[in-house]
């Protein structure tokens, strides 16, 4: 083997061993826990302690922090659940989002892009309550609106409850809740996560029903199967899809790579040597 060769497959060793480490990490900087715990901090006398909240507080929680202002209904959220960027109404989407981070998705909370198929598996698991009934929205609830105002129980709308109970019970009653890909506080445009103090019944909307996850079932390894069960579904092989075609052309050029490394010099073949005659 010539130099020129020698320093050719050095050189290939080289770029085989840094593309392969650029892909590792490149998977674990895109990776992440199945779930998050959130805590709150509390300091006495600089003395810090940490509690964990139960999980209807945790996902209220998540909620409020992402309140803002979304100019473009490609974001973080529908980009998580369609595993590319995708323009998508993302109320659903936005509350499954929240379930995710607290590890209670697939568990407590489905992971659903439409508000109706989200009520249906409520409904499925006997968790749903029409807002006819008696039943009081508690924290951590999901609450579906009409926003049509046509006197059905169609949904078009979810959030998260904040606040246990009814406020203004005796009057109008409201329920205070979270939710995104909806107005700002004083119901302009929709591309906000806002928290709103919502009439049962008004010109607006009309809360039809709620649903009240066992986030209980969340927790320990059962709780962690499911989360990761649920990961194993349509939105997630697009995920895992789109993931495979990013790191084609790397995977071609680790091909090459390899054959021009196990590729065996040809010998040039011989001549046979003409007898004398």
């Amino acid at each position: 083997m010539n130099l020129k060769k020698l320093i050719l497959r050095i050189t290939a060793v080289i770029l085989v061993i840094s593309t392969l480490l650029g892909l590792s990490f490149s998977s674990f900087a895109a990776g992440g826990n199945l779930s998050s715990s959130v805590t709150v901090q509390q300091t006495d006398n600089s003395v810090e302690e940490t509690e964990e909240l139960p999980i209807a507080d945790e996902i209220v929680n998540v909620a409020r922090s992402k309140i803002g202002y979304y100019p473009s209904n490609i974001n973080e959220f529908t980009t998580w659940y369609y595993g590319v960027e995708t323009d998508a109404y993302w109320c659903s989407i936005f509350v499954s989002w929240c379930a995710a981070q607290v590890g209670a998705i697939g568990t407590a909370v489905p992971k659903r892009a439409s508000c109706d198929t989200m009520r249906q598996w409520f409904i499925n698991k006997g968790e749903y309550y029409p807002a006819t009934s008696d039943y009081v929205p508690q924290r951590g609830d999901i609450v579906f609106i009409n926003t049509a105002v046509d006197g059905t129980d169609d949904v078009h709308h979810v959030e998260i409850v904040t606040e246990s109970g009814f406020f203004d019970a005796n009057k109008n009653p409201k329920v205070k809740c979270i939710g995104g890909n909806t107005s700002d506080i004083n119901y302009n445009g929709s591309e906000y996560v806002t928290e709103k103090t919502r009439p049962v019944n008004s010109s607006r909307a009309t809360l039809v029903g709620y649903a009240h996850p066992s986030y209980e079932d969340s927790e320990g390894l059962m709780g962690s199967l499911y989360t990761l069960a649920d990961k194993l579904n349509p939105s997630f092989v697009t995920y895992i899809f789109s993931k495979i075609i990013s790191i084609l052309p790397k995977l071609q050029i680790i091909a090459d790579i390899f054959k021009v490394l196990f590729t065996v010099d040809a010998e040039t073949p011989t001549q046979p040597v003409e007898p004398a005659v």
